[in-house]
């Protein structure tokens, strides 16, 4: 089967695969809105959430402690439906999934699975280096890929860092910023999650740029995304907790906790939670 009729197909399934899913959500899609509405009393106190200046970078300033949230959400009613969605789906299945892999994986086996994940997409990573100009770090991206591969057991280990290959990551999201494209319009898309319009059509070309696709069958590349998206969320445990307990409204506060994430991205990363732009960083 030609591959071009091969990906149409699979990417045919994985849509009607979301829209079943929606239709037969929408009624507890609805229930949650209304019960979020309805039980939402008086802010919950912050005495006991952990310091600002204590949390990790990947954890979110709540917009009630002053964390930034720059996105355009010109389409938030229905944004708000697909994010109760997503939510639904979330407390169903990969957060129960999350905690049955946090319980019986020990830490160090955790972060090895997640760094096998990572080293799968460094593929990608050097293609959007290339196209960013930067053949060095495309480059370094390589052989990140190549020495890991091998002699990081399938990626599992870290080796390259030893090496001197620091790890650096990028995607065509970040490709088109490069170049001056705008975030556009802040969306939720369901099943996929929350992405401004940038990069929501970068999702796509990274898909594309993505070799697992055209190597792997459909039942082991379900199962390998499936047990990706397992890792990401057992990561996302604690801030994703304490969001739940201390946010006002739980979709302002994760659309301000991706857009703090997002511009730490482009500005080239940073480990201090409280700031949004990087100090010292002049732009592009």
């Amino acid at each position: 089967m030609p591959l071009s009729r091969a990906r149409s197909r699979g990417l045919r399934g994985r849509l009607a695969a979301a829209v079943a899913a929606l239709l037969l959500a929408l009624p507890l899609i609805s229930g949650c809105a209304v019960l979020d509405r309805m039980n939402r009393g008086a802010p919950p106190a912050l005495d006991g959430a952990p310091p600002i200046e204590s949390r990790g970078a990947d954890w979110p300033v709540l917009p009630r402690e002053g964390g930034e949230d720059g996105y355009d959400d010109p389409f938030e009613g229905i944004n708000r439906v697909f994010f109760y969605f997503n939510g639904a789906l979330d407390f169903l299945f990969f957060d129960p999934l999350a905690r049955f892999y946090r319980g019986m994986m020990p830490t160090e086996a955790r972060h090895a699975v997640s760094r096998a994940f990572t080293n799968l997409t460094e593929p990608v990573v050097a293609a959007n280096h290339l196209l960013q100009s930067d053949g060095e770090r495309a480059a370094t991206s390589v052989g990140r890929f190549l020495v890991n591969s091998t002699l990081g057991v399938a990626g599992l280990f870290d080796v390259a860092t030893d090496f001197g290959l620091e790890a650096d990551d990028t995607d065509f999201g970040q490709t088109l910023h490069h170049y001056g494209i705008a975030d556009g319009p802040y969306l939720v898309l369901p099943v996929f999650g929350s992405f401004t319009a940038r990069d929501a059509a970068g999702l796509g070309v990274d898909a594309l740029l993505d070799a697992r696709p055209y190597v792997l069958d459909p039942a082991p590349l379900v199962m390998l995304y499936a047990g990706e998206g397992v890792v990401r969320r057992e990561e996302l445990i604690d801030p994703v907790d304490f969001l739940i307990e201390y946010a006002v409204d739980h979709y302002e506060a994760v659309r301000a906790w991706e857009y703090q994430q997002r511009q730490r991205e482009l500005t080239g990363g940073c480990t201090e939670p409280k700031y949004v732009i990087c100090p010292g960083y002049a732009g592009e």
